[in-house]
């Protein structure tokens, strides 16, 4: 797996950019992702299916042994890909997928498969699919058509090659698709062909793998460093996702489940706290209500974190408490950031306070500084929270 920031990566903007602009750049995705989140929980409450784009790529084998580069949504569940005589089509250097030329390539009737029903159901009795993404001020990203049974095989940490029967989109219709094939109006390749899904709906490729792929699946991506060139980056599904060293304790907090219909993992935040400080949130502040509102999500697609701004004023509050003691200046908001400070002389980054996240069952103590807070210049630097207004949103989007 490459990260989108990685100069291995189709999407890497290059070593051009500046502090600020690469700042700006992440802010840009954050909100984008923010607005598609909150359009897919008010069409997931009225269980109409949706996905989101995310920022992880990925490498499927095919049965005719060519190579694919894919984009990865931890919030999307269909996986999906350019099929040969497709209509519209984003540009990509590799090859539409040849379906017709592949033995394993199976379309899917209509009523044959508990996903394939009522609406996804077309005239000709063929199983269909709609995936909207959105990403920029208001753009809409639109891929659409059939979806077929189609062989995938990937590597094994037994050594060799294992294969599923997986149900993909094949896709004849891809509408708006500058963000991932515009690299040639740059003089690069556009080597991004597909989305895999793995979020937690029916259509994901985890809960495709069945029980090989015991519904896990790991990764973990180095902080950003523009000196590192390469990745040692995979994705694990099953036995294979394993987390910590032996004799190394490993903290986990379980998944929530909501009571509608959703692709996207919540988990339950009760609490807060800035270096030894306690928030002090109510118990059940940051739970999803009966209108589906509110909660805690992760989300791979969301590089700054966003919480509700009653609760972000909170531990605003006592971030800046925290500086104030250390006579540092609290300068307000600059550009996208709600909460920035002047740092004045030689500062040690010691000094910084820890900020922990009281999950159920687990504390998670961020103690890097460069994982809460980001630097605008030497002297400026912000907390990396985003302060969010919009009450159709989780109450915390991590």
């Amino acid at each position: 797996m490459i990260h989108i920031d990685s100069k291995e990566s189709p999407l890497y903007p290059g070593d051009s950019l500046t502090r600020d602009e690469r700042l700006q750049r992440i802010v840009k995705q954050s909100k984008a992702q923010a607005r598609y989140i909150e359009s897919q929980i008010l069409l997931q409450i009225n269980l109409t299916r949706s996905m989101n784009l995310d920022v992880i790529h990925f490498t499927v084998v095919y049965e005719l042994t060519r190579f694919y580069v894919a984009m990865v949504g931890s919030g999307s569940d269909q996986t999906w890909l350019q099929c040969e005589g497709a209509i519209k089509a984003f540009t990509q250097d590799k090859p539409l997928y040849p379906w017709r030329s592949s033995t394993t390539y199976h379309p899917i009737p209509c009523n044959t498969h508990p996903l394939c029903k009522g609406d996804k159901c077309n005239a000709n009795g063929q199983c269909t699919y709609l995936s909207r993404y959105a990403s920029g001020s208001f753009t809409s990203y639109l891929s659409s058509d059939k979806i077929a049974e189609e062989k995938f095989t990937l590597g094994s940490d037994t050594g060799g090659p294992e294969s599923i029967e997986l149900l993909m989109g094949c896709g004849f219709i891809q509408e708006n698709f500058e963000f991932i094939g515009n690299n040639h109006l740059r003089g690069k390749l556009d080597l991004i062909v597909e989305i895999l899904g793995l979020g937690s709906g029916q259509w994901s490729f985890l809960n495709q793998l069945g029980v090989v792929g015991q519904g896990k699946f790991y990764y973990c991506f180095e902080m950003f460093n523009s000196k590192i060139e390469g990745s040692n980056t995979y994705l694990r599904f099953g036995a294979d996702a394993t987390i910590g060293n032996v004799g190394q304790k490993v903290h986990t907090t379980p998944i929530f489940v909501p009571g509608f219909q959703t692709q996207l993992y919540y988990l339950n935040l009760e609490d807060s706290s800035v270096g030894k400080k306690r928030v002090g949130f109510s118990r059940g502040t940051f739970k999803i209500n009966s209108q589906g509102k509110g909660g805690t999500i992760i989300d791979s697609g969301t590089p700054v974190s966003m919480m509700y701004k009653d609760h972000f004023d909170k531990v605003a509050d006592l971030v800046k408490e925290h500086f104030n003691d250390l006579g540092i200046e609290y300068v307000g908001s600059i550009q996208s950031f709600d909460v920035c400070f002047h740092l004045r002389g030689k500062f040690d980054v010691n000094n910084y306070p820890s900020i922990t996240l009281h999950f159920q069952q687990a504390d998670y103590v961020i103690q890097d500084y460069k994982a809460k807070f980001l630097m605008a210049t030497i002297k400026i630097v912000f907390l990396g929270i985003f302060r969010e207004n919009n009450t159709s949103l989780p109450n915390f989007t991590l």
